[in-house]
């Protein structure tokens, strides 16, 4: 049995990669991408411009002590930020 080249690079069963499972955990839009598990702290959606809009996070604090507020520019309409969110 001939020996492998480089017998240390790791088997492709422990690898992880992004076409993997780990793509249908994201919600993915033209310049930005979350996991899916930020869904739920979706706080509100607001119309900046024309082609963009800002989804706010409310993410509570480890121990409930009040939440960090974050937020993400999407540069998609509201109309298809929402269809794309509401498709999850």
């Amino acid at each position: 049995m001939k020996p492998k080249k480089y017998p240390y690079t790791g088997s492709k069963i422990n690898k992880v990669t992004t076409t993997g499972i780990g793509a249908r955990e994201l919600v993915v839009f033209p310049n930005v991408a979350f996991r899916k598990t930020l869904l739920k702290y979706v706080f509100s959606v607001v119309k900046q411009r024309d082609n963009t809009t800002i989804i706010y996070f409310r993410i509570p604090k480890v121990f409930g002590l009040g939440y960090d507020d974050e937020r993400a520019q999407v540069n998609l309409s509201y109309e298809e930020t929402l269809k794309i969110l509401n498709s999850y």
